[in-house]
């Protein structure tokens, strides 16, 4: 097999995964990312040069953490697909409202997308992960967004000011257009597959709360 045959081989292995994941969920938005994963999955798989950053170290923990609770063979098509991924920051906010940690310490691939490893139009289908212990803070865009998490717990939040509500792994949250939302990592890295169904060119915008330090602070409850 060559190494084109082979990159094209073990991407649609880990997109076939993820939409296998995907269908144990019946709730809002999961229908939605499928039918786009359905439209654009036969497209070619595209070269593109892999890339890494540092934050790509908490993905690695992340599958070993699914290794160990029962999803081994989805982390193992991760795995197997990790020299084909293009890591990124997702970079639209200032710095000074996003918070440094989290800055430094998250990390995307696009597997279907205008920018993906398929070409699709107006849609998005990836990963995404952080580190421990940290506050992806408060913020709203309009594209609606599917987050399937396969690390937990993890503490979620949908209007400004809330106290983190803690859910286990593989919990969907869904999003709609603009809905206001934070999470929060718990003692493991948060790592998901994401979909955003439309309006995906459109930068998301951050939502400034004054209790940011506080849940950043916050542990894990011992019960989540």
């Amino acid at each position: 097999m060559s190494a084109a045959q082979n990159r094209e081989q073990t991407v649609r292995a880990l997109i076939a995964a993820l939409d296998d994941y995907l269908s144990r969920f019946n709730g809002p938005g999961v229908a939605d990312v499928r039918a786009g994963i359905g439209r654009f999955r036969g497209g070619p798989v595209r070269e593109k040069a892999p890339h890494g950053i540092a934050a790509v170290d908490h993905v690695d923990v992340a599958l070993d953490w699914m290794t160990a609770n029962g999803e081994a063979p989805l982390a193992g098509a991760i795995r197997a697909a990790m020299p084909y991924l293009d890591w990124r920051a997702y970079d639209p906010y200032p710095r000074e409202i996003i918070g440094e940690t989290y800055a430094t310490n998250h990390c995307a691939t696009i597997l279907i997308g205008e920018h993906g490893l398929i070409q699709a139009e107006d849609f998005d289908l990836g990963l995404f992960g952080f580190g421990p212990n940290i506050l992806y803070r408060d913020h709203k865009h309009a594209a609606p967004e599917l987050y399937a998490p396969f690390t937990g717990p993890n503490g979620w939040r949908f209007q400004p000011g809330d106290p983190l509500d803690w859910r286990p792994a593989h919990e969907p949250v869904w999003n709609e257009a603009w809905a206001p939302h934070a999470f929060r990592s718990g003692n493991v890295p948060f790592l998901c597959v994401y979909g955003w169904t439309k309006d995906v060119n459109i930068p998301a915008e951050m939502i400034l709360c004054d209790d940011w330090a506080a849940v950043e602070a916050e542990n894990q409850p011992l019960s989540a």
